[in-house]
């Protein structure tokens, strides 16, 4: 692991560098193809990972057939299916890269395993717990207070390198419109 990266991990998972250094002991990286799916729907993600290079999305296929993008993640988000890393129940969700994407993934077991030896690690679970719920709340935040167009803004502060790599399809189902109303929110903008 290079420097830049452990420093990183610190500052975004918000433990010292001592500690990330021990989480690494139990992380592996794997570098997904672009358009490759990452864990399929009916499964029960039993880890979670860091992007630290690349996009994806999470997605939904509701009853019509048609493909819902919940979340896009990039460079320095976590991702996985929170919801079935803690229940152990299967996902309804399928995850893609957008891109060439390089996550550095750890499983629920090792983790629990860190728990039951360092109180440390308790904490640490659940400030990822915390992250999550702060995502999700923001994510709902923006779909039910914010125009679409405020959506796209808010997008393109985050992330806008990626955003022009990303297929408009995948950013319309993302901000909730058609792909046309994305193009008349980026003729407005731009």
């Amino acid at each position: 692991m290079t420097q830049m990266l452990i420093e990183k991990l610190a500052t975004t998972l918000q433990i010292p560098i001592k500690r990330v250094e021990e989480f690494l002991s139990i992380c592996y990286i794997v570098t997904h193809e672009k358009n490759e799916l990452i864990e399929a729907k009916n499964r029960v993600f039993d880890k979670l990972g860091y992007i630290i290079n690349g996009a994806a999305r999470i997605y939904y296929v509701n009853d019509k057939g048609e493909e819902i993008s919940y979340l896009l993640q990039v460079n320095g988000d976590v991702i996985g299916d929170f919801a079935s890393y803690i229940t152990g129940e299967k996902s309804q969700a399928k995850i893609e890269t957008l891109l060439k994407t390089e996550v550095l993934y750890f499983e629920k077991s090792k983790l629990e395993k860190f728990i039951q030896q360092d109180i440390f690690w308790l904490g640490f679970s659940k400030h990822l717990s915390d992250l999550a719920f702060l995502s999700a709340k923001q994510r709902l935040d923006e779909l039910f207070f914010h125009t679409p167009e405020q959506r796209y803004i808010n997008l393109l502060k985050r992330s806008p390198e990626i955003i022009q790599k990303i297929p408009q399809k995948y950013i319309s189902s993302y901000l909730g419109i058609t792909p046309q109303s994305l193009s008349r929110i980026r003729k407005r903008i731009f």
